[in-house]
């Protein structure tokens, strides 16, 4: 290679990374840029001379760097390599390495260049977002509070490292704090206290604290008191409890953590929230049951071809609220809502044989237009000489119950805020999506979008004004999309969105950039005016997706792209993703 060339190389390389490095024939460090110091905090001269395995990586085993040593000996280019070091400050930081192998015009092998990358940010988004994942999962499967707070807070101090992590529910009237639910992963002041008193313990004699206090034994020097992070769980707007994070090794919440905290407040809120609805709806139905072994709202009876026959209602619930009205007919010869047409079917298949029943429930609209929710319970009725007579039994209106459970269901898989789908009710949908378009064999594309400066309209006018804006954004995306297409937000300014039955990348990127437009627009929303523009990720089932987990995955790794390449603009995702297509939007 000419000077000429290497310049060139060195240039190009500086364009596309942070630093260059090269690597001799017994694969040292022979030159690192002075780049390395400025982006990572790591002194080139600290590692010249050296084989990249000499010294330690927080993230590789080493059975992983002996996977790398064998691919550097087959003379291999690589690409991304990863490895996690700490810096001369104390940091934890990400490299991202790519090279290949030098050689002469002999083609004897001179060792190895290639650049290095900084992705330490990119590195801390993840693992932001897989906690908001973990956390949403353990919330989302939970049967019950003290077992979804339990988990979710244990999945924030495994992921983050804190030795604490406690729930505090807020008492709406007193404003008081209560402590609901906690988790730990170690007490250090306990464990500093065990191994001050070995000597009396050893001995077999009982330890008080204030007694290991009087010890004549030094003090650990990390017996200081722990650091403590706290944010409030928020649902619709309200505060209804607090999160407090605390241990002795934790270091002070960046940024994106406290940014991810509100996402995480709002899970939080959100759950307990649905969890005292359910909680006071079971309660109320336990309540309405103890009573209708006292009175219920209706008795019926149907001959032996399961025709209503007789129908009696109870005091102050007169026949018009029942709706029934038609005797001689079959219930599922009347009109109804529900259930579907299985559930007609699994509920004649248990009149056909002539079995009891508890609670079957249907809806059907009365004459006056509503609609009203019924549950059944009845019994066969046999003559004296084992003939089927028919049936005969109570009924019960429980159309509180049922609008209950769907303000409940409602609560469980809406976003609040915007009143689109949610992050819980993005995965099923997301998957059956997939299902639907594998069984047809048609195309579903993946859009992965988040807001360019956000932050800033947070930060310059409030939380009030941004929740405003916020909402003003769900309805363009609604507005520029199909009724069928999904629209779900997973938090802060993130949306995801899934088109199906599309033919190719250029009739989605159509849609993207109509949409994209839309965002563009001017907003004026209480009485503040901004401009926001939105990066977006494209992913495509099943050309790069085989499922919903990769799609969401590949689609934010391509919104990613399309940050880097300098925001209002998206990205297809492809592999690699560095050869990923990227356009710019204009205004």
């Amino acid at each position: 290679m000419s000077s000429d060339d290497g310049e060139r190389s060195l240039g190009l390389a500086g364009l596309l990374s942070d630093w260059y490095w090269e690597q001799d024939s017994e694969l040292r460090l022979a030159h690192v840029s002075a780049h390395l110091r400025d982006k990572v905090g790591i002194d080139p001269q600290a590692v010249l001379g050296r084989q990249r395995w000499e010294y330690p990586a927080l993230n590789l085993s080493a059975a992983d760097w002996e996977r790398h040593r064998a691919q550097l000996e087959r003379r291999e280019s690589f690409r991304d390599f990863e490895i996690r070091r700490v810096a001369d400050d104390g940091r934890k930081v990400w490299l991202s390495i790519s090279g290949e192998p030098r050689f002469d015009h002999t083609g004897r092998f001179l060792g190895y260049h290639g650049i290095g990358r900084d992705i330490t940010a990119q590195k801390r988004t993840e693992e932001l977002l897989a906690l908001e994942h973990a956390v949403a999962r353990c919330l989302s499967h939970a049967d019950t509070v003290s077992g979804g707070l339990q988990a979710a807070l244990r999945a924030i101090c495994e992921l983050e490292g804190w030795d604490y992590g406690r729930y505090f529910s807020l008492d709406a009237a007193t404003g008081a704090l209560r402590f609901e639910e906690g988790w730990f992963a170690r007490e250090p002041a306990v464990e500093q206290l065990l191994e001050r008193s070995r000597m009396l313990w050893q001995e077999g004699k009982a330890v008080w604290s204030s007694e290991a206090g009087r010890l004549d034994l030094p003090r650990p020097a990390s017996a200081g008191a722990p650091a403590t992070f706290a944010f409030a769980a928020v649902s619709a707007g309200k505060t209804v409890g607090m999160l407090a994070f605390s241990g002795q090794a934790a270091s002070q919440p960046d940024q994106r953590l406290l940014e991810t905290a509100r996402a995480l407040g709002s899970l939080f809120g959100q759950f307990v929230q649905r969890k005292q609805a359910e909680e006071s709806l079971r309660d109320s139905e336990a309540r309405f049951r103890s009573l209708t072994h006292l009175s219920s709202d209706f008795f019926w009876e149907s001959d032996a071809q399961n025709r209503l026959s007789v129908l009696v209602h109870g005091p102050g619930y007169g026949q018009t609220r029942s709706g029934f009205g038609v005797l001689g007919k079959p219930l599922w010869e009347i009109a109804s809502t529900s259930p579907d047409e299985a559930g007609w079917e699994a509920h004649q298949a248990v009149l056909s044989s002539h079995l009891p029943f508890r609670d079957f429930e249907f809806a059907r609209i009365t004459g006056e237009g509503a609609t009203r929710h019924f549950s059944l319970s009845g019994q066969p009725r046999f003559s004296a000489d084992g003939a089927f007579l028919g049936y005969r039994g109570v009924g019960r209106d429980v159309t509180e119950i049922a609008l209950s459970r769907e303000r409940i269901a409602t609560l469980a898989y809406t976003d609040p805020l915007t009143g689109l789908a949610n992050r819980t009710s993005l995965g099923p949908a997301l998957e059956q999506a997939i299902e639907r378009a594998r069984r047809n064999r048609f195309r579903l594309a993946g859009l992965f979008i988040d807001l360019d400066g956000f932050k800033q309209i947070n930060d310059r006018h409030g939380h009030a004004a941004g929740d405003a804006f916020l909402q003003e954004v769900a309805k363009r995306v609604r507005r520029s999309l199909r009724a069928s297409d999904l629209v779900a937000r997973l938090g802060g300014d993130e949306f995801f969105v899934v088109l199906e039955q599309v033919q190719d990348a250029p009739a989605v990127e159509r849609v993207v950039n109509k949409l994209v437009a839309e965002l563009l627009r001017l907003y004026d929303v209480r009485g503040t005016k901004a401009r926001v523009s939105a990066s977006v990720g494209i992913s495509l089932f099943p050309d790069d997706s085989s499922d919903a987990a990769t799609l969401i995955e590949h689609a934010d790794k391509a919104m990613y792209s399309a940050k880097q390449a300098g925001k209002n603009a998206y990205c297809l995702y492809a592999m690699p993703l560095p050869l990923a297509t990227t356009a710019a939007i204009g205004p």
